[in-house]
């Protein structure tokens, strides 16, 4: 009895780690449309979230319908089976899931759940099977076979019919409104606006019938022509608001769609999906508040039949229930303001859905490549075989800069058109599927539609598409990882809690602590990194020349500290063999190297922006941000070399080699600092007292070089960090030569640019 109190204060502790982990994945559903269209400062969409929340969690019901799905039956199982079942499906889902939050991948929380419940289910089933089963038991008495097959085709349906309704439905939207949209079709709008609240009311009421009920007053679910009655009221009302508010205050249309569309949608998150992070705990702790209350003695002699009769939600008694909803409201909505990684998923989603080019978060991948140039070669057929009258019909209706006085919010990633399509095209999904009881996954839908609408928007251009089009892949395929690991993870710890029982529990426990600790160490650092190349790309700053100075000047003086902070650590690090400080510099070499990049293109596109007048100083401009790619390149094509060799264990340099590697950085060091003195205050005219210095490192670098090959021709230095020395020699004077190019590119843009 002692051990059941212990497991109640773990599966509570449990409960609490799933409902952070869990939200801050499942938040992007609800998050996406009004933080990418920008509707409000981001605290504002909190609060209209965080209120859906609350409100969705007070009427969350069913929270047996995970053991309902047909997964396996609980009521052939003994209680201590059942606890274990349950502990292994939260331990693998707490793990899993933070994996995907630790590198902003929006998963699936429905599926994992359900695979994980499979996998720790089949695992007990396996092992009653095979051992003492008095009871005969087969698997198919334990484990529905079906279910998997059933939910994976539901999974692939949800996914195609996602993605081309949000390709139909944005284009269409496109066609009627057009980018320049603001301030004109208010009937129009009013009209589409009445119907997405009526779509969104029609979500509410397939999915929330507990809060409907209450709304009206009733025990009874309410009748297919009632609820048509109330939809058709609700539009009409809603029109009428719309056409005030429109034509009386000039309100956006759109925006008060986006904004309910985000009530609503954390609303019926909360009342349903609050099951996939809180309903297995509870699960738990009504059977052992059960199995208390029989004054059974042993655990494992007491059938978990307790579910049958419509018994969910009343086995605890009292108001329990209420109150265990609303701290889960609480702890979510706490999560929704403090949870670093809840922005990362929906910073990936926005950002692959967003109108322009920049920043990316993915690399291109062969298959994309592929989809991408198989896509390009049917729109051009397709595009030859249409009427010229056709085709510049819809490129005027794509066309974003007619007139600038109406054009979309720059700062927004998308406007508010595409957002109302994404909320109210996933609503309608998603009670469709709920009306024919199809299983399908919340995320998969919204996300889909999200990708549809983008493709159809042209916000995947020839500039971005084979970026984009990795991303979705590669989370399409973390959709199905999620399923497999979901299933083989529940599997294994379910086996391994059946061999250690409680010694095994308090080993994941101290497994979790561990794993949640370093991902979450790992994502600060990613996470810094990724908003520090997106704030670059988001600047705002005027398109003229000394706008344009001012922020090449900041970024390449930031760059060339940083390239010789980076040089310290390699040289450092390969003289004393610090492993540790050398990994560290190649992950800063690479992001440096993406920094450098991210700065070229976001710099290159400001001056192509000027007028034609900058052409004649522009090409030390160019100049200028070639020497800055180089620099990092070579920052890396010695960062790598020198850390497999000390991570290899290879043989060190001798004291001489350090004396001399030591007294080459003294130099180098002191030259990026003189040479960062001289940039910052465009002190141009003591670049040949810097040339003298570069001189000197030249002939000092030469001198060091002839004194190692000198050592290797007498054998004493015939050792691979020899040949490295000598790499990282030639690097330096690499490094020396592209800074010294980079400082006097920058004087020739600058002194031209001046005049």
């Amino acid at each position: 009895m002692d051990s059941l109190y212990l497991l109640i204060i773990i599966l509570l502790a449990l409960a609490v780690v799933d409902l952070v982990v869990g939200v801050s994945n499942d938040a992007v559903n609800f998050l996406h449309s009004a933080i990418g269209s920008k509707i409000a400062r981001r605290s504002y969409i909190y609060m209209v979230a965080a209120l859906g929340l609350i409100i969705g969690a007070m009427f969350s019901g069913g929270m047996m319908d995970v053991l309902r799905k047909g997964v396996f039956y609980p009521q052939h199982l003994y209680l201590d089976q059942l606890l274990i079942i349950f502990l292994s499906v939260m331990i693998t889902d707490i793990i899993l899931i933070d994996l995907f939050n630790t590198f902003g991948f929006p998963t699936s929380t429905t599926i994992a759940i359900v695979f994980e419940m499979m996998g720790a289910g089949l695992a007990i089933a396996l092992i009653i099977v095979s051992g003492d089963n008095h009871e005969q038991l087969k698997m198919i008495d334990l484990i529905n076979t079906e279910g998997a097959l059933i939910i994976l085709s539901g999974i692939v349906a949800s996914i195609i019919l996602a993605f081309v309704s949000g390709v139909l439905v944005q284009f269409v939207a496109r066609m009627l409104f057009t980018f320049r949209y603001k301030g004109r079709f208010k009937l129009m709008f009013s009209i589409g606006g009445a119907i997405s609240i009526t779509a969104i009311f029609f979500l509410i009421f397939r999915k929330d019938t507990a809060f409907i009920d209450l709304l009206f007053a009733t025990s009874n679910q309410m009748t297919e022509l009632s609820m048509v009655w109330v939809l058709i009221g609700i539009f009409c009302v809603a029109f009428i608001l719309f056409l005030v508010l429109s034509y009386v205050f000039h309100i956006d249309i759109p925006r008060v769609v986006v904004f309910f569309g985000t009530f609503t949608l954390a609303l019926s998150f909360a009342s349903n999906d609050l099951v996939n992070f809180i309903g297995i705990p509870l699960s738990a702790l009504e059977g052992i508040n059960v199995f208390k209350n029989s004054g059974a003695q042993d655990a494992s002699s007491f059938l978990m039949d307790i579910w049958g009769n419509g018994q969910s939600n009343h086995v605890l008694g009292g108001n329990y229930y209420h109150l265990i909803y609303f701290i889960a409201g609480v702890i979510m909505v706490i999560t929704l303001f403090t949870s670093r990684k809840l922005r990362s998923v929906t910073e990936t989603e926005i950002y692959l859905g967003r109108q322009d080019a920049g920043y990316e978060s993915f690399e291109p991948s062969h298959l994309s490549r592929i989809l991408v140039w198989r896509f390009l070669k049917i729109y051009k057929k397709l595009r030859s075989g249409l009427p010229d009258v056709i085709i510049k019909g819809i490129a005027s209706r794509y066309n974003r800069f007619v007139e600038v006085d109406i054009e979309p919010e720059p700062s927004a990633y998308f406007d508010t058109v595409r957002a109302s399509v994404n909320l109210v095209v996933a609503s309608i999904l998603i009670a469709y599927g709920t009306y024919l009881k199809i299983p399908l996954s919340t995320t998969f839908v919204v996300f889909m539609v999200s990708m549809g609408t983008s493709l159809s928007d042209q916000a995947w251009g020839r500039e971005s598409a084979v970026y984009r089009v990795s991303g979705v892949l590669s989370i399409l395929g973390g959709w199905f990882i999620t399923a497999s690991i979901a299933f083989l993870g529940a599997f294994v710890i379910a086996i391994f809690i059946w061999w250690l029982e409680i010694y095994a529990v308090l080993i994941l426990l101290v497994l979790i602590a561990i794993v949640l600790y370093r991902s979450t160490k790992y994502h600060q650092r990613v996470y810094l990194q990724q908003r520090e190349l997106k704030q670059e790309t988001s600047e705002q700053i005027e398109n003229n020349i000394a706008a344009i100075i001012e922020l090449g000047s900041e970024r390449i003086r930031k760059h060339i500290l940083e390239s010789s902070k980076i040089y310290m650590l390699i040289i450092d690090g390969f003289v004393y063999e610090n492993t540790k400080q050398l990994k560290e510099t190649c992950v800063k070499a690479k992001f440096l190297d993406k920094l450098a990049k991210n700065t070229k293109n976001e710099l290159f596109h400001r001056f192509s922006s000027l007028n034609i007048e900058s052409f004649d100083f522009g090409h030390h401009f160019i100049q200028a941000l070639g020497y800055l790619g180089e620099l990092s390149n070579t920052l890396q094509e010695m960062a790598v070399p020198v850390y497999n060799h000390v991570e290899n264990q290879h043989k060190g340099l001798s004291k001489s080699q350090k004396e001399d590697a030591l007294l080459l950085l003294e130099e180098v060091t002191g030259f990026f600092n003189y040479l960062v003195h001289i940039e910052k205050d465009y002190k141009f005219e003591s670049i040949p007292e810097l040339i003298e210095k570069q001189k000197y490192i030249l002939e000092l670098i030469e001198e060091l070089r002839k004194k190692q090959i000198k050592r290797i021709m007498d054998g004493v230095g015939k050792t691979r960090s020899s040949i490295l020395l000598l790499e990282c020699y030639a690097e330096s004077k690499n490094m020396v030569l592209y800074a010294i190019n980079l400082l006097k590119s920058q004087r020739d843009f600058y002194a031209n640019a001046r005049c």
